[in-house]
């Protein structure tokens, strides 16, 4: 059943897509609901601040701790677990280094998984936060024109830049579906829309869109079993190279480079699909909207930091000396491994969320009250 259900629920890529769109899509919610000038710039210069300082923080932990520690039992816990992707943090050199990585995070544009602050940190998944941040201001361009615009036309601009961004195979195309998907559950006319589905002229023919939905998480759903069965690289590569390399001319990519980080379509169809439905579902949208889910929410940023630190560190060696050492089973040892450090993963999320996280949200409100009173 694991493996049946793994290209769903054990896709990296699913995961970290999900992530940035989801991300794309709750980032203008404060200014659709409240349209002001303020509101908009208060979401423009708090955002380097409320995501930059616990960025820092986190990178300059994970720089601390593995330039300091033998990372050989790293390799140990890959060649026990067959896992050829589980690779120690690499090191930068020197105190410059690892001070220009840490200020790099918010400022890479491209090749996001190359960059040091990436490499340096555990699972080598910091590029999320900070593709993340640069696509929200995406988000910000956009987001500003929606309120004094015709509703329909809101439809038809989002679809041309998606349409355009996805041909130059950047995250684009991921952030206006977000923006999308926040200006219809905001937009009363939209949202009216959504609820009525699709007609011709006549009305002879009629389509919900929760079946359009449906049909979304199907068909991405069979994309990412496709996917996932190893198709022939031909296949994906074909597509790939007809798009458009970015700044040079030409095309894109003669093949697939897996270990980079790729905008797949069949993630986006699933995330769409699922997306829309919650939207259909007044429970769905009720347990999503509880307090319990809002607080999470709020925190996740210091969850992610902490618990792959701590995975990292006292996770993995908690697995070696109970699978090498005290001979459990390997199975036996992770579970012991997962119910060690999953309350010490929450403790130390909610410490870094009012030592650093809370502090920067404060700190970026606190400097746009600034630049108001000045």
């Amino acid at each position: 059943m694991i493996l049946i259900l793994s290209p769903l629920l054990w896709d990296e890529s699913f995961i970290f897509c999900f992530f940035i769109l989801l991300s794309a899509r709750t980032v203008s919610i404060s200014f659709l609901r409240e349209v002001n000038s303020a509101t908009y710039a208060r979401s423009l210069i708090s955002r380097p601040i409320r995501m930059g300082l616990p960025l820092a923080v986190g990178l300059a932990i994970s720089c601390a701790v593995f330039s300091t520690i033998n990372t050989q039992y790293l390799e140990d816990f890959a060649r026990l677990n067959q896992n050829p992707y589980l690779r120690a943090p690499e090191r930068p050199d020197g105190a410059l280094a690892s001070f220009n990585s840490i200020w790099n995070l918010l400022w890479v544009t491209r090749d996001y998984s190359l960059q040091m602050g990436n490499l340096a940190f555990p699972s080598w998944t910091l590029w999320v936060p900070s593709a993340i941040y640069l696509q929200s201001y995406t988000v910000y361009i956009f987001m500003v024109i929606l309120p004094f615009s015709r509703p329909a036309w809101h439809v038809n601009g989002l679809i041309m830049f998606a349409f355009g961004s996805w041909w130059f195979n950047s995250w684009g195309w991921y952030s206006a579906t977000g923006l999308f998907l926040a200006d219809i559950a905001i937009n009363p006319p939209l949202r009216t829309a959504l609820f009525r589905g699709w007609s011709n002229s006549s009305g002879s023919v009629r389509m919900p869109y929760w079946a359009l939905a449906a049909v979304f998480v199907a068909v991405g759903t069979g994309l990412k079993y496709m996917w996932t069965a190893g198709l022939d690289q031909d296949f994906w590569s074909g597509e790939a190279h007809a798009h458009p390399a970015r700044y040079t001319g030409g095309s894109s990519f003669g093949y697939y480079d897996g270990s980079q980080p790729y905008p797949r379509m069949d993630n986006w169809l699933v995330i769409v699909g699922l997306l829309v439905l919650v939207e259909f579902s007044e429970i769905a949208k009720t347990i999503l909207g509880s307090r319990i889910f809002k607080l999470v929410g709020r925190r996740s940023l210091s969850y992610y930091l902490t618990s792959t630190l701590l995975m990292y560190t006292a996770g993995v060696k908690i697995f070696l000396y109970c699978n090498v050492s005290a001979g459990y089973s390997s199975a036996s040892a992770k579970a012991v491994a997962f119910f060690v450090v999953l309350p010490c993963s929450i403790l130390a999320g909610e410490i870094f969320h009012w030592a650093i996280d809370k502090p920067a949200v404060w700190a970026g409100h606190a400097v746009f009250r600034w630049t108001r009173d000045m």
